[in-house]
């Protein structure tokens, strides 16, 4: 009996995991401390600086690798996925999801604490809304995911987040709480809705052999935007007060997920005009 051919095993890229973690650690660590220490600190600049210089190098790697074809010794992050029709703008949907929603919710916390003086487990109850509707939405997003395909349900998801978080123009010193409950909502929806039809347009983008690659991707860009949304909120109400400062980072979130949707309504479109060619 004949032996079955084996596939060799897939080697590693060590030098593209050092650089990609220097360069996400040194951005990471530059964009949380900018938002208490100032974007012109010593630490925020010198991180910075280290992970530019770290993912400048990283890409030149990874470009390396990848042109030398080597099928033992794959890149770490072939960018030529980055050119795949609609795996750019995903990528781009995931950074922009979680800077609007989750910048919001560093926010809120505030808001409910400092502002209306709820206590730790007040704050936490009065946010339940708007962290409760995951288990409703993720489920739901799966089932319209599968029916019409991700970009339907991703782009009807992002328009909902972005008029939510216009919900928060009302929030003031003596709002009461039922007004601010449709932006909870609305946005506790738009969130976990957008993750799993954005996690398969991702994935749908890229080769089947890099499917866990783009998956990768999409969570790496989700904790790019969360950082840069805390960062960017949290400078945004140091020398004002709380609320103004909680109106202009609402209107910022909500211009993120309309940005959002309209990249997922262009890569929506790109790919009926695919599937017509």
């Amino acid at each position: 009996m004949a032996k079955a051919s084996r596939t060799p095993p897939r080697g590693l890229d060590p030098l593209g995991q050092v650089l990609g973690i220097v360069a996400v650690l040194a951005l990471a660590g530059m964009l949380n401390e900018a938002g208490t220490q100032g974007w012109d600190s010593p630490v925020v600049l010198g991180a910075g600086t280290l992970g530019v210089v770290a993912l400048a190098l990283f890409v030149v790697v990874e470009r390396r690798t990848e042109a030398r074809g080597i099928a033992e010794k794959p890149p770490l992050l072939p960018l030529s996925l980055f050119r795949s029709p609609g795996f750019a703008s995903t990528a781009a949907v995931g950074v922009l999801l979680n800077l609007g929603y989750y910048g919001m919710l560093y926010l809120s916390t505030l808001y409910l604490q400092n502002e209306r003086g709820y206590d730790a487990l007040g704050a936490g109850l009065a946010l339940l809304p708007t962290v409760c509707m995951a288990v409703v939405a993720a489920p739901l997003s799966g089932r319209l995911t599968a029916r019409y395909g991700p970009y339907v349900p991703m782009t009807g998801a992002l328009l909902l987040g972005a008029a939510g978080f216009v919900g928060w123009l009302f929030a003031g010193p003596d709002t009461p709480y039922w007004m601010l409950l449709p932006a909870l909502v609305a946005t506790g929806l738009a969130t976990p809705s957008t993750v799993p039809a954005a996690t398969a347009a991702i994935v749908q983008a890229a080769p089947t052999e890099n499917a866990g690659v783009a998956s990768a991707v999409f969570n790496v860009a989700r904790q790019i935007g969360n950082s840069l949304g805390v960062a960017l909120f949290v400078s945004l109400i140091a020398g004002r007060d709380l609320v103004s400062g909680l109106h202009i980072s609402a209107l910022i979130a909500s211009a993120a997920f309309f940005a959002a949707a309209l990249l997922a309504l262009s890569s929506w479109r790109n790919a009926q005009a695919r599937t017509v060619a």
